[in-house]
Parts: C-alpha cells; sequence; structure tokens
C-alpha cells in the first residue's frame, strides 16, 4: 500500500471531495451489531397502544466524506483523531471547551458498557475496544446552548493475515452523544445523528454517521421536512470541518502551537468566570456605548468591550489565588467556588486595590469596580463615556497627568502639593496656576497595578511597580522608551543569553517589545511569567510580576529608588516626557477610535 505524497492531496482536491449521497451505506454497516436502547421516545409519545419495549439502534451507517491523507501508524493516528475531537473548539465557535469527566487509561479499570448506557451503540465485527472517554462538552453561551456528554471508543483491528504486503491496523473512533432520542432541541453545535465515526484504513480518511432514532422514526411519520434537511445539510458542514481539520493534523502531525494558554489561570476557571461577567456586563456595557454614538458589528469600541471583560475576568482569577476576597467583592456564585477551592490553604493576603494605568474607555475599572474590588483607573485625557457610568465608578475614573517622582522633573516640589482626594492624598496633587492634576507615581505598597495597551506607560509599569514592591500585570502593545517616544528596543537589555545582536534584527518590533519588558522585570528582581491570554485581540500577551527578589544592587546596600534611576539613565533619560503628556492631555480627540482607545 503506498502513501500519498502532500501534493497528491491538496486542500483543493479536500475542497472538492466527493459527498456520499444519503443513503449510500458505508462498510461498517456489516460489522455493526446494534443493541438496544431504552426508548424514552416511545414512552413520551402519544401512542398508548404499545407496550413501552427497548428500541434497537438503526444499524445503517452512511458514508459522510473522505478523504486521501498521509498514511501514519495506528498509535500516532489514534492521537491525532483524539486531539481534535478532544478540542471542539476548533471545530465549532459556540463551544467553549471539551472536559473529560472518565478515561480508562488513566482510571485502569474497564470500559464495558452497562444496560441503559446511552454512550454504547453496539459492537463492530473485528474491531477491539482499546479504550473509552466520557467528555463534557462547555458551550460559550450556557444561557442558549446546552452541554453535553459524549463517549468517545476507540476501536483497533488487526492487520489482515491474508495480505501478504502487512498494512498497517486500521483504527475506528466512534462518538457518542449521551443523548438517546431526537428532543425537541437539538444541541446546535452537534451534528444531529445518534453517532458518528472517524475510521482510519492505510492512507484513506472516512467519516461516517449512523442516523438518529426519535418519535418521527419510530411511528413511521414522514421525517424528509425542511427542518430535516437542514438539520442534514447542517450535520454535513459539520463533519467537513472535521475531515478538513483532521487532514491537516495529518499533514503536520508534529505540529507544536506556537504558544501556550492557560499557564497561570485553569482554562475551566477563565472561561466560567468570564461567561458570568458577560452574562452580568456585556449587555449594559453595549447600552452604554451606543447611547454614546457606537454601536453596531465590526465597531471597533464595541469589540473592545469583550476583550476589556476577558481582561477582567483574568485578572479576578489571578487575585483569587493571591488575596483574601474582598467584603464588597459578591460572596455568591462563581465567588463561592473561589472560597471553596482555597479552603484549608495557607491564609492569603488582603487586597490592597489595583490602579488601571492609562485606563482608555474606563471599561475595565467598571467591571472590577462592579464586581466589588476597590482600586481607580487614571488616564491623562477624560472620555466623554466616564459620564455614562454610575456615579461610584466616575469617583474613582480620574483624569490625571502621570510624571514618574524618579525622574526628578515633577512641576513642584514635594512639599507645595496639594491633596487631590482625600482618600488618595499620596499621589495626586494640583499646582498653583495650572488647570491640571498630576500623578506622582507613588502606590501604597502592595497595589496591584494594571497597564493594558498603556502603550507610554507600558515600560514604565514594573519599575514603578518595584518602586512599592507591587505586583503589575502589563499586556504590551506599542513601543515607547522611557521618555515617551516610539522606539525599536535593540539594546543589549533586550537580548536573550547567547543571541547575537544580528538575530534582534530578524524579530518584530513586538517581539522585541516583550523581551525588553521581561528583561525590565528581572533587573528589578521579579520573575516575569507570561500567559497568552484568551481576548480577541492579536497582542494578547500578559506579562505578571508578583513576588521579588534581591537584586545585586539592593544586595550592596543600594535603594530601590536608585537601582531605578541607574536604569533610567542607562535607557537614555526622559528628556521630553513632561512636553509629550502635557501635549498627549491637551490633544483633542479626533473620531471614535482616539476618543475611547486606550492606545491614544
Amino acid at each position: 500500500m503506498h502513501c500519498a505524497s502532500a501534493s497528491q492531496v491538496s486542500h483543493e482536491e479536500l475542497r472538492h471531495s466527493r459527498l456520499c449521497e444519503p443513503m449510500e451505506e458505508s462498510n461498517l454497516t456489516v460489522l455493526f451489531i446494534p443493541s438496544l436502547i431504552p426508548s424514552t421516545a416511545a414512552n413520551n409519545s402519544n401512542v398508548t397502544d404499545q407496550p413501552h419495549l427497548d428500541v434497537e439502534v438503526p444499524n445503517t451507517w452512511n458514508k459522510s466524506c473522505s478523504t486521501q491523507i498521509l498514511e501514519s501508524p495506528t498509535t500516532q493516528s489514534e492521537t491525532i483523531v483524539l486531539s481534535v475531537l478532544l478540542q471542539p473548539e476548533y471545530l465549532s465557535p459556540v463551544v467553549a471547551r471539551a472536559d473529560v469527566l472518565y478515561d480508562s487509561d488513566t482510571v485502569g479499570i474497564g470500559f464495558s458498557s452497562e444496560p441503559g448506557d446511552t454512550g454504547s451503540i453496539g459492537e463492530f465485527l473485528t474491531y477491539t475496544v482499546s479504550r473509552r472517554l466520557i467528555i463534557r462538552n462547555i458551550p460559550r453561551n450556557p444561557r442558549r446552548d446546552q452541554t453535553v456528554e459524549q463517549s468517545i471508543w476507540v476501536l483497533r483491528k488487526p492487520p489482515g493475515e491474508d495480505e501478504g504486503a502487512q498494512p498497517q491496523p486500521g483504527l475506528l473512533v466512534v462518538v457518542v452523544p449521551h443523548i438517546p432520542d431526537l428532543p425537541a432541541e437539538w444541541p446546535f453545535y452537534l451534528p444531529v445523528v445518534r453517532a458518528f465515526a472517524v475510521e482510519v484504513a492505510g492512507s484513506r480518511l472516512s467519516v461516517h454517521h449512523l442516523p438518529q432514532v426519535g418519535p418521527t422514526l419510530l411511528h413511521g411519520q414522514d421525517h424528509n421536512n425542511a427542518t430535516a434537511s437542514a438539520d442534514s445539510d447542517r450535520s454535513q458542514r459539520m463533519f467537513q470541518r472535521i475531515l478538513e481539520v483532521l487532514k491537516k493534523r495529518f499533514e503536520k502531525p508534529n505540529y507544536i502551537k506556537r504558544v501556550n494558554h492557560d499557564t497561570v489561570v485553569a482554562r475551566e476557571r477563565y472561561q466560567r468566570v468570564y461567561q458570568d461577567l458577560k452574562a452580568r456586563h456585556a449587555d449594559r456595557l453595549c447600552r452604554i456605548f451606543a447611547t454614546n454614538g457606537y454601536e453596531g458589528k465590526g465597531c471597533r469600541e464595541v469589540d473592545k468591550i469583550f476583550e476589556e471583560l476577558g481582561i477582567a475576568s483574568f485578572c479576578i482569577c489571578l487575585w483569587e489565588s493571591m488575596y483574601e476576597i474582598p467584603s464588597t467583592a459578591r460572596l455568591t456564585g462563581y465567588y463561592s467556588e473561589a472560597t471553596e477551592s482555597t479552603a484549608g490553604c495557607e491564609p492569603l493576603s488582603r487586597f490592597v486595590g489595583f490602579a488601571d494605568l492609562g485606563c482608555g474607555s474606563g471599561v475595565l475599572t467598571d467591571v472590577l469596580l462592579q464586581e466589588g474590588w476597590p482600586g481607580y483607573g487614571m488616564d491623562a485625557r477624560s472620555r466623554k463615556i466616564w459620564k455614562s457610568f454610575d456615579d461610584n465608578v466616575q469617583r474613582h475614573l480620574i483624569e490625571s497627568i502621570l510624571i514618574p517622582h524618579v525622574i526628578d522633573q515633577t512641576p513642584v516640589s514635594q512639599k507645595a502639593r496639594k491633596s487631590y482626594q482625600s482618600d488618595q492624598r499620596e499621589p495626586f496633587y494640583t499646582v498653583s496656576g495650572s488647570p491640571h492634576t498630576y500623578h506622582s507615581g507613588h502606590f501604597t505598597d502592595g497595589t496591584f497595578l494594571i497597564c493594558n495597551h498603556g502603550d507610554e506607560l507600558t515600560a514604565w509599569t514594573p519599575l514603578l511597580a518595584s518602586l512599592s514592591q507591587s505586583p503589575f500585570i502589563v499586556v504590551p502593545c506599542c513601543s515607547f522608551n522611557l521618555a515617551g517616544r516610539r522606539f525599536r528596543a535593540q539594546r543589549s537589555l533586550c537580548q536573550i543569553d547567547g543571541e547575537k545582536s544580528r538575530e534582534s534584527s530578524k524579530r518584530s518590533t513586538y517581539q522585541l517589545l516583550i523581551n525588553y519588558i521581561e528583561n525590565l522585570c528581572c533587573e528589578i528582581g521579579v520573575v516575569p511569567q507570561k500567559e497568552w491570554l484568551r481576548i480577541p485581540s492579536t497582542r494578547n500577551l500578559a506579562i505578571i510580576g508578583r513576588g521579588y527578589e534581591p537584586t545585586s544592587g539592593l544586595q550592596n546596600g543600594g535603594s530601590r529608588e536608585a537601582m531605578v534611576k541607574e536604569i533610567i539613565r542607562r535607557e537614555g533619560g526622559t528628556e521630553g516626557w513632561n512636553a509629550m503628556v502635557t501635549k498627549l492631555k491637551e490633544r483633542q480627540p479626533s473620531g471614535a477610535d482616539d476618543d475611547h482607545s486606550r492606545c491614544s
């Protein structure tokens, strides 16, 4: 049996691959021995003169679609097929993930089915079961779609003894939803079939399906209506999608993802919190933006609402592992789960508060405050949308020019500063004769600093956090140096150990900026953590700093302020910072993006 080459098996061939006729039987039919399942459909029907008997599973399999692939060992084929089926989010945009509830390989007990097992449909001659998994599909919107459990059966067939070439043994992976009958509303993200199977036979990859059993089929009613036709078309598209994804994986069996999500916060926890925040705040925020003239599909600012909700969800999940949940935060819903998960652990520290640097539209600050996490957001320019938030949120969205005290360019001496707010006496101050409010860069020890696409403040965030030994999260976007000017980080500071200088020229400005921030973190004594956030943005890398270690400068008797000033001096100083932030404050918005964007 020869191996098909990559040129022979093109994506164009897949798109135009032959679709089998609806009633064309598959080769699985003659091998399939159906089992009996309880007929809830018959029990729920209006037919009262029939006994409540078990119903036999349909035994006619149909071939949905097939294509040529590169021939692979059975073990590798099983790994590829399971990796696709266990990641349904790549098959349907309405599915968030699949949780594995049972795996016979892990549990180490038998996988034989019992009477009434809705995940079992029968047996296949010449195939033996080698593994069973039970998964639960979690939809992105649980208010619209329901969770569904599925059984995944892995069956293997030894190579034929009568063939001299000894071909690879066959692989059959059968997926059975735990829904024996046809309900009134079938989950949208599942094909409307009793089961479907992925067959790998040498260099041939096929998808088969077993028709559904339901009340209309049991009592001989006409099932060929418009709804059934639409369901059939949708199911066929799903099978084509499965085939397309599997084909790509077989072409690149050693593919490794460029980035890895969920290294700091568990995906299950993050998605649970995100769904809750979206249900509580998305409609309200969309209405606020609509009243300010920003609405409609494709509106950049409306799309950013969900980006900010994602970052708020990540921050909350991170804080749950770091701090005691504030008394002002919600103590029901997903917070009760967080309390249970931390029960019996070491006491957590008190949450001091957060500071959202360059808060832009204020959505992130609004959501965190609404959820009971104290803090404030600040930006050089106020946004007109701020006035649409609650009074409490408006009081914590502050228009202020940040001039860090370590650059020795503050417009007035420390003694001459006036208090801006009674509850924020240290950082905010005003200057006689100036209409502006300033921020000194002082933060209460332990304040959690947030810089999401803060641009000019991106490189400053770890430096300012180190002065108060505060934790922080930075989501870099545009590259600015400490003087607030655009630059491409090419200094030795951003070089990776052993990397030649010419290698840095091959990296993008964004990659160099990430390296630059990471090395700044290391210099101030922070071991940075990186997390690729699950947000709708191409600039979705977060750099997190939580704990501080002694640095060489501090071990020699120096202060953190002296260390930061030395970094500023080495990086070219901050000449022009005051003029830049003042100009930024006085710039008038020129459009929707400029009026709401964090990057303006």
